[in-house]
């Protein structure tokens, strides 16, 4: 599995250099330019262009990543975290994630041994797909653009906070919500005991939620993440409660009881709400709670731990279909017992333990929403009441491991993808101009000059996953090729022939999920360039990004790359080679002109191969 550091160079070499993706074009230029930005002094430039800039500074990577977070702090760029984890620093690599209104920014710093062991430090622009506004004093700010979700403290009161997160969401497309008319409204904040709550929509994409809480020194607690649709429509699920009575059905299919869920969630939160506002408007205090929440405190028996069990906090001794992924932080399970039991269990366990309990707005007898903190750990739980049953999900950085091996990995997939599990249809969304399962935990596109994809993993079985991809690029017209189809319980390659050119889907099963990797080769394109080798052969193209001239063995080949070349079309040296692995040597390179990774290619392709300050990186261009 490839380093985090190695996707961040990956990342802003494909922002930075012509040969392989050609001119950003996901940004105007002369909207923002990273050469421009602001740096620590004594910075020596490697490139520059508006979309991505790599220089060295002095000092070690922890200095330049202070000094750099500093600079761009100071001219207004607002530094987050990964929504769920922590921003990766060490002594010798750290990446920092920073935005200035809708613009994202992602700054990489590294050892750089093509540069003498300098340390590098690469601004690369950041296409946000979701855009929330950020509190300008925000702090402890966690931010994920896909999702989306925003996590964050600020010392306005909640009135004002409210307001400036309205105004900012109204001017990005989105509108409150009005459970009780449902409908678009103006205003839509429901008060709580602790804060207020609002939702918001948009024509396209779930809704969100906005949850405000009073947090200690005056200062105000912000959440904002996507909700169900139902929630916000009780009024329809009430028209079919009210339908005739027939004669006993059959026991519901676990879809429903998810429906039957989200349906009493919904009915909870508009009563808590029509309640709040009759009180406001007659001047009470908050109404007491209503005979069924009062019979729920009533004495319960108290949860035993579970013994065996492998998640990093506890699970009661009622649990079952447990599943935990420690490489995505995730841990799910039922119970037989009551949501309030549960909710007690991990009050008790989790103080005993040290962790510090965070105030919450859910807190009703079919739902509980907990979280709790220790130190820069947290973890988040959600009790659902789905019938006879609770559901119990629980996320956060308590829950992630480091690795997860491939036996585990495997124990995993058995656990989570038993074979009678009911297969379920999954959405889609864009990436790149491709299709990928809107329920998913990562995504990504990737362009070169004649090749495109996409990338994601997605919580799902395989055969799920493949069965949606089979009808998404149905609907594209894609032909598939049967004959070259290879489907196995925890792998599949499928062949389509489209109007661009071959494609491939690649489908296989880590930490839980599928992995999905969909490419085009765009074969007109790479035909008109004058660049593919001659058949059942592969070229390589060879770009220097740095200010010197480099020298690369490799195929048995002395190559000289002159400085500078590839940076503005494919213009430097080439090499045809026959399908195979080929090593290489780097002279003054990474690893002091040790051999490196083999590059291996296939027949009729075109890889690139460039150099720079972190030694060589290949990428396969068609």
């Amino acid at each position: 599995m490839r380093s985090l550091g190695f996707v961040a160079l990956i990342s802003s070499v494909l922002s930075a250099f012509a040969l392989f993706a050609g001119a950003a074009g996901a940004f105007a230029e002369d909207a923002l330019d990273t050469s421009k930005l602001p740096r620590v002094s004594g910075t020596k430039e490697i490139f520059a262009s508006p979309s991505s800039t790599i220089f060295t500074a002095p000092g070690a990577v922890p200095e330049a990543t202070e000094g750099s977070v500093a600079a761009l702090i100071a001219a207004g760029w607002q530094q987050y975290a990964p929504a769920s984890g922590e921003p990766v620093r060490t002594p010798t690599m750290a990446i920092a994630n920073f935005k200035k209104g809708s613009v994202g920014l992602s700054v990489y710093v590294t050892v750089a041994p093509a540069q003498n062991n300098a340390t590098s430090v690469t601004y690369t622009l950041v296409n946000i797909a979701n855009d929330l506004p950020f509190p300008k004093d925000a702090t402890d700010l966690k931010f994920d653009g896909d999702r989306p979700f925003l996590s964050c403290a600020t010392a306005g009161n909640l009135e004002a906070t409210s307001d400036f997160l309205r105004t900012e969401l109204i001017a990005r497309g989105w509108s409150p919500w009005s459970v009780k008319d449902n409908a678009k409204s103006a205003y839509a904040d429901e008060k709580t005991d602790n804060g207020l709550y609002a939702y918001y929509v948009r024509d396209a994409g779930k809704p969100l939620i906005l949850v405000l809480q009073k947090a200690d020194g005056g200062k105000t607690s912000v959440k904002l993440e996507t909700v169900p649709p139902e929630v916000l429509h009780p009024a329809e699920k009430k028209e079919v409660a009210k339908a005739p009575e027939v004669s006993p059905a059959p026991a519901a299919k676990p879809e429903d009881k998810i429906g039957d869920a989200i349906d009493d969630l919904a009915a909870s939160i508009v009563k808590q709400a029509q309640q709040s506002v009759a009180d406001s408007m007659r001047g009470d205090k908050p109404a007491s709670r209503d005979k069924a929440d009062k019979a729920a405190d009533e004495p319960t028996e108290a949860l035993t731990v579970l013994d065996g069990n492998t998640a990093p906090i506890p699970v009661p001794s009622t649990a079952t279909d447990i599943e935990f992924d420690g490489a995505s932080g995730k841990l799910e399970f039922t119970s037989s017992s009551s949501v309030k039991q549960i909710a007690a269990f991990y009050r008790s366990q989790m103080k005993a333990l040290g962790w510090t309990e965070e105030k919450s707005v859910i807190n009703q007898a079919n739902m509980v929403a907990l979280g709790f903190h220790k130190g820069e750990q947290d973890v988040s739980l959600t009790l659902m009441k789905m019938g006879a049953t609770v559901n119990v999900t629980a996320n956060g950085s308590a829950l992630e491991k480091p690795e997860v091996t491939a036996e585990a990995s495997a124990n995993s997939d058995a656990a989570t993808a038993p074979a009678n599990e009911p297969e379920k249809e999954l959405e889609s969304e864009d990436a790149g101009g491709l299709p990928v399962p809107k329920e998913h935990s990562l995504s990504g596109s990737e362009q070169s000059m004649f090749r495109h994809g996409a990338n994601a993993n997605a919580p799902a079985k395989l055969t799920s996953v493949l069965a949606f991809y089979r009808r998404e690029l149905g609907k594209r017209d894609w032909k598939e090729d049967a004959s070259k189809s290879v489907i196995k319980d925890d792998a599949a390659e499928l062949h389509f022939t489209t109007a661009d050119g071959p494609a491939v889907l690649k489908l296989g099963r880590a930490s839980g999920e599928t992995t999905i990797a969909l490419t085009v080769r765009e074969d007109d394109k790479a035909k008109k360039s004058g660049l593919l080798a001659k058949p059942g052969q592969t070229k390589f193209l060879f770009g220097n990004y740095l200010d010197t001239e480099a020298v690369i063995t490799i195929a048995g080949k002395t190559i000289k790359v002159p400085a500078g070349a590839g940076s503005k079309g494919p213009d430097g040296p080439t090499l045809d080679v026959q399908p195979g692995k080929y090593p290489y040597k780097l002279k003054g390179g990474a690893g002091g002109g040790a051999p490196d990774e083999p590059i291996e290619v296939g027949a009729n392709e075109i890889w690139g191969v460039m150099i720079g300050p972190g030694g060589v990186l290949s990428l396969q261009m068609y």
